[in-house]
C-alpha cells in the first residue's frame, strides 16, 4: 500500500522577495580552509569522519564528529549511506546539505575538500568547504562551504555554484531524517544545471516551537542569475 502525505510548497526567489523570513544576514564567505582532506579530496563517493572540535546539537541530538562526503553533505549516522540528490526526507538519518550534489572531486586535481575548526569554548564552528569541486560528468564546478556553530546555527556560504548535470536532483537544506521535520530547497522544474545562490549566504536557526529549523539569508552580491524560482518543502 502507498502511503501518500500532503506537504504544503511555497516558492522562494533568489531575488529575496516575498518570502516568509524578512530578516536577512550578512554574507561572510571563511577563508581559513584549514586542513585539506586528502582521502575525501582524491575520491569520489566517499565519506570520511571528523572531529568537531565540540558538542554540537541537531535535531535535538548532541554530535561531537560528523561524516562529511564528496557529494557536497553533512550527515551523522551510517557511514555507508552518505546522501546525493533530493531523498534527505527520511532515508540517509539526520542529513545537512549544503549542497547534495552527485560531485567528483577526482575528477579533476584541483577540486580539493578541506574541514577547520575555529574559535574558543562556547564560541566555536566547524567548516568544510567544498572548493572548486567538479561534478561527476565534468561539466561544472562548485565552491561552496557548510559551517556548523557551536549554538546549533548552520550556515551554508556559495562562493560560486553551478549546479551538477543531474540538477533537478540538487538539493540545499536540512533534514531530520526520520520523515519527520526538514527544510530543504530543490532544483526547479526543468533546470537541468540545478541552483543558483551564487554570493549568497543561507544560515538556519533552531525555532523550539515547530522542532524545525528556519531559513533566513542575504542578498545576492553582483551575481546575475538564469534561475531563480525554487519550491521550498516544509512541515
Amino acid at each position: 500500500m502507498k502511503i501518500c502525505k500532503l506537504i504544503t510548497i511555497s516558492f522562494i526567489a533568489f531575488t529575496l522577495s516575498g518570502t516568509a523570513n524578512a530578516a536577512l544576514i550578512t554574507s561572510t564567505w571563511e577563508s581559513n580552509y584549514g586542513e585539506r582532506s586528502s582521502y575525501l579530496s582524491d575520491e569520489d563517493d566517499a565519506n570520511d569522519t571528523f572531529d568537531l572540535g565540540f558538542n554540537f546539537n541537531f535535531y535535538g541530538t548532541n554530535y561531537n564528529t560528523v561524516y562529511g562526503s564528496t557529494n557536497g553533505s553533512l550527515f551523522f549516522d551510517d557511514e555507508d549511506a552518505g546522501p546525493i540528490g533530493s531523498d534527505i526526507e527520511g532515508y540517509y538519518g539526520p542529513t545537512i546539505a549544503a549542497f547534495s550534489a552527485d560531485l567528483c572531486p577526482s575528477c579533476d586535481s584541483d577540486s580539493n575538500i578541506y574541514t577547520n575548526t575555529l574559535g574558543t569554548s562556547g564560541d566555536m564552528k566547524f567548516i568544510m568547504t567544498w572548493l572548486n569541486v567538479l561534478d561527476y560528468e565534468e561539466e561544472f564546478y562548485n565552491t561552496f562551504q557548510a559551517i556548523l556553530f557551536e549554538n546549533g546555527s548552520i550556515q551554508f556560504n556559495y562562493l560560486k555554484l553551478n549546479g551538477s548535470y543531474y540538477g533537478s536532483e540538487d538539493v540545499i537544506g536540512v533534514s531530520s531524517g526520520d520523515g519527520a521535520n526538514f527544510n530543504y530547497l530543490t532544483a526547479g522544474n526543468g533546470d537541468e544545471n540545478g541552483i543558483y545562490p551564487n554570493g549568497q549566504s543561507f544560515l538556519y536557526t533552531w525555532n523550539k516551537t515547530s522542532s524545525n529549523y528556519d531559513l533566513t539569508f542575504d542578498a545576492p552580491t553582483s551575481v546575475s542569475y538564469t534561475h531563480l524560482t525554487l519550491p521550498t518543502k516544509r512541515i
